[in-house]
């Protein structure tokens, strides 16, 4: 999936002119640091240093994901 394409919600500019396509190696870089990932994101917090912690958060928003794609919409997993 496309960074920022999601109708909506309110991304920053940057996001969206990124041409970044969530995959475990961007979200991986993303998470780590968002700055400097996309220079001028509204995403600004510290990030998350440690790859372990960012390794276990990429594989529960991977089954996140899965688990809300069985769900009708406007439904809770």
């Amino acid at each position: 999936m496309r960074a920022g394409s999601l109708p909506d919600f309110s991304y920053s500019q940057a996001l969206k002119s990124s041409a970044l396509v969530w995959d475990e190696a961007s979200l991986d870089r993303f998470l780590e640091n968002p700055l400097k990932a996309v220079p001028g994101t509204k995403m600004a917090y510290a990030g998350v240093k440690n790859s372990q912690e960012r390794a276990d958060l990429i594989a529960y928003l991977k089954s996140a994901t899965r688990d809300a794609e069985k769900c009708p919409s406007g439904s809770s997993p």
